[in-house]
């Protein structure tokens, strides 16, 4: 049975029932034949203007119902960007209003949901590639030398040097897939010390040294002499700078300068790391720190290693309680950032 139906069904019956009283009560009080079908005809008439006025005041709040019906079939449908009409009486205004709320959430969740697929395909297309290159390089090699292809000696150390280079960038990847791993379960326990972050910076340089002076790239810093000594782990902000100057060199041209800047922002260390490079398209900026993602699309390895280090960078800066980010215009170099609070985060 409807709604509409139940309604002016029960109105009907509580109608017919005051009728029934009140004729039997008019009899009751020994009135004329006359004044009693007056009254009879007039209690008639208010029961019918009752029902009238019930059902205009009912199909108000049943197109309201029968529209969120509809809407809601709409949402078992998969679409989920429905938006009912606020209207008619409060309580169906309130009800339209927490069905919008839910509507928005469930789209954003299912546009989430979709986002998420997208880049676990692209994790397994990427993971895939970057563990196949290595895999295959090193059967081939090794192949070459069991069926006896290779009789030099010359040769047969330039192909175990292959082997052996190819192991340890297999071994690294798989390495930075463990560390992402335990960083993103929250594994990692967050042990600080007080640090002056120069000696940090400048314990990482020195790993650069080589490769700075073959590319004749210099090297601009700038210290804040306000910065005194702030709360990180060592080894982990070491490892942040290494990613980020690794990358300012790859994408840097020969001859050109890298900026690198430490000065005291408030209640912050700020650190600033400049090329001088291509620079990275506004589009690109907002999937850098995912994991896998490159903006070199080819994966040379020239131009950086797995498409890790900036999603583990971003982890271990948000261990210290920190933010990480970049600035840049294509054909004008990119400035990576990252802060570090000058007080211990709260555990």
């Amino acid at each position: 049975m409807k709604l509409r139906t139940m309604l002016m069904l029960a109105n009907g019956i509580s109608i017919a029932f005051i009728l029934v009283f009140l004729i039997i009560s008019y009899v009751r009080m020994v009135l004329s034949p006359e004044l009693i079908l007056t009254l009879t005809f007039i209690t008639i008439g208010a029961g019918s203007l009752s029902m009238l006025a019930h059902f205009i005041f009912t199909s108000q709040i049943l197109k309201s119902v029968n529209q969120m019906t509809e809407d809601t079939s709409r949402i078992a449908e998969g679409k989920f960007d429905v938006k009912v009409a606020e209207q008619g009486p409060t309580e169906i205004q309130e009800l339209a209003q927490h069905f919008n709320v839910m509507s928005e959430k469930l789209n954003l969740m299912f546009s989430e949901v979709k986002l998420s697929e997208q880049y676990k395909t692209e994790l397994i297309a990427n993971v895939s590639h970057d563990l196949r290159t290595p895999v295959s390089s090193i059967r081939s090699f090794a192949e070459a030398l069991q069926d006896g292809v290779v009789t030099d000696e010359k040769t047969k150390r330039q192909y175990l040097d292959t082997i052996e280079r190819e192991t340890e960038r297999l071994s690294h990847l798989i390495e930075e897939l463990l560390n992402l791993s335990q960083l993103e379960s929250g594994n990692l326990p967050y042990e600080p010390m007080f640090v002056h972050p120069d000696v940090v910076l400048v314990e990482t340089l020195q790993q650069f040294e080589r490769k700075l002076q073959e590319r004749e790239i210099k090297l601009a810093i700038e210290i804040d002499e306000e910065l005194g000594v702030i709360p990180m782990m060592p080894d982990h902000i070491k490892r942040v700078l290494t990613n980020l100057i690794q990358n300012a060199i790859a994408f840097s041209d020969d001859h050109s300068t890298i900026h690198i800047t430490l000065k005291k922002v408030e209640t912050a260390a700020l650190f600033f790391i400049r090329d001088e490079g291509n620079g990275i398209p506004k589009e690109e900026q907002e999937r850098i720190f995912d994991r896998f993602y490159r903006v070199e699309k080819s994966r040379n390895t020239r131009y950086g290693g797995s498409g890790l280090g900036l999603a583990i960078s971003r982890q271990l800066i948000e261990l210290h309680g920190g933010k990480i980010g970049v600035e840049s215009n294509v054909g004008h170099g990119s400035e990576f950032w990252f802060m570090l609070p000058l007080e211990k985060k709260e555990e």
